[in-house]
């Protein structure tokens, strides 16, 4: 399912604040004694937002998918503030964090995706972005981005880290030369607490409050919506400062509805009644034997998946290729994937399975909006099978790893594929795929209508199960019954 570039039109207004955040006299005596009872619920001031209009700029990373024919709008924003840093805030501890201090000024920015009034769901969807390319991008987005804007919701995609802003800054000095997420001075209290971007939580969770507000400098963010619930996402390294902010922030503040992640390799706290769902990949199972769920929480692991799919590196690729965002080894700008193919094997075929793991992404979404709402539990965890002694994945005589969520572009394949790839990565965890010829497409299923009733069986059963939603069951069997395959 590609995706067209199609530079965005947006009328923006230009107007910088000047604004100094207060921190209230109650906080400000507990700072004094070094840190906030874990026990206290603390209030989380909004972050300015003001809609960027720099003449001859344009938004770094804006979407290549069709918004106009979806009826929604992009904008950037400028988030401005002052935030706290907080002891305790990692992704393996599983206590509230503290607040250290306040009063550290950051300026970055956040794009927001709108639908008309009549079309919102009432849904925010908060999505931190993954800077392990050295440039901020959604990658968890670039798996449901069409779900997304079929169901309504409206989408924020937050630059809460260093490397990230800092690449926008070199990209468009422009635009964004004045953005800061640093740390200035680290004090007494040493350098530790000005690395790891000790500020992006905060920064996090004030522009998500903004957005709550829907509180802009001049133009509102979300111009005619009420947001009614927010949920998180993130994929892999931004999971797993999503997978530190549900442990040790969100008791804090309180902020989010609900978390939806792909690929998150740490355990979540099983004391908080907050909605969260992983789709992990098989690609990473073997290096992460798996975390254990609870009442509020679920693991789906996905038969066949890599650690980014087919069709999400398609939308990278046009958003990377579009801006020259990457740089490669030799200083020319490259697409995502050609990042991803000089660790790969050079006898097996390209990156990536065949695998959708939008398909179950949607479905973990929309499953933390029901539960929200009615209070009715997502589909139970689903994992892989594995060997109790060394907690390795189990396979059958074919290599197919045993139990996971199962859909039909891994049972019911048309391409031999793998989800791991040597022992470099990234490739490692990108997988390969090779689709089958005619004649070998024959030979496995014997005719069209084999096929065709192979995937439908499949496809229902994950929609009975809860795994995958109906409209995308439906598509994916009417597109078998259009294909060509074993005919």
């Amino acid at each position: 399912m590609p995706v067209s570039r199609k530079p965005l039109k947006i009328e923006r207004s230009y107007n910088f604040p000047q604004l100094m955040l207060l921190v209230t006299v109650f906080e400000l005596m507990f700072f004094a004694q070094g840190a906030l009872s874990a026990e206290m619920s603390l209030s989380i001031p909004a972050a300015v937002l003001t809609e960027i209009n720099v003449p001859g700029t344009s938004i770094m990373s804006a979407t290549g998918a069709d918004l106009a024919s979806a009826d929604y709008t992009e904008r950037e924003f400028y988030a401005q503030g002052q935030a706290r840093r907080h002891d305790g805030a990692e992704a393996l501890n599983l206590e509230t964090a503290t607040v250290i201090d306040g009063g550290w000024d950051f300026l970055t920015r956040v794009v927001v995706r709108t639908p008309q009034p009549s079309k919102f769901n009432g849904t925010l969807i908060v999505e931190w972005t993954n800077v392990t390319v050295g440039v901020g991008l959604e990658f968890a987005t670039a798996e449901v981005y069409e779900y997304l804007l079929r169901e309504g919701y409206a989408i924020a995609i937050v630059s809460a880290q260093r490397v990230g802003v800092e690449r926008s800054k070199a990209w468009s000095p422009e635009r964004y030369g004045n953005l800061s997420v640093d740390v200035n001075v680290c004090g007494d209290d040493g350098a530790s607490l000005c690395q790891g971007d000790p500020l992006s939580y905060d920064i996090f969770s004030q522009i998500t409050q903004a957005l709550k507000e829907n509180a802009g400098n001049g133009n509102a963010p979300l111009p005619g919506l009420n947001v009614e619930e927010v949920i998180a996402i993130g994929q892999s390294q931004s999971a797993m400062r999503l997978n530190a902010y549900y442990n040790t922030i969100q008791p804090l503040y309180h902020v989010m509805d609900g978390f939806v992640y792909w690929d998150l390799s740490n355990q979540l706290r099983d004391d908080q009644a907050v909605p969260a769902i992983s789709v992990d990949s098989e690609a990473l199972a073997d290096g992460f034997p798996g975390w254990s769920t609870s009442e509020y929480t679920r693991a789906w692991d996905l038969a066949g998946a890599t650690h980014g799919s087919l069709y999400a590196s398609q939308y990278i690729d046009n958003i990377t290729v579009w801006d020259q965002s990457i740089i490669g080894p030799n200083g020319e700008p490259i697409s995502f994937t050609q990042w991803i193919e000089p660790s790969c094997l050079s006898d097996l075929p390209p990156p990536f399975t065949t695998v959708d793991v939008g398909l179950v992404v949607s479905a973990a979404i929309d499953s933390v909006r029901n539960w929200i709402r009615t209070g009715e539990p997502a589909a139970p965890s689903r994992r892989f099978e594995r060997d109790p002694a060394t907690g390795m994945v189990l396979r059958d005589a074919d290599g197919k790893v045993l139990g996971g969520v199962r859909i039909a572009q891994y049972d019911v394949p048309i391409a031999e594929q793998g989800a791991n790839n040597g022992t470099a990565f990234p490739c490692s965890v990108s997988g390969y795929h090779r689709y089958y010829t005619n004649e070998e497409l024959r030979n496995i299923y014997g005719h069209h209508s084999n096929y065709v009733a192979q995937v439908r069986e499949i496809m229902l059963q994950a929609v009975k199960d809860g795994y995958v939603l109906r409209h995308d069951a439906i598509a994916a069997i009417h597109e078998a019954e259009a294909s060509s395959v074993a005919k």
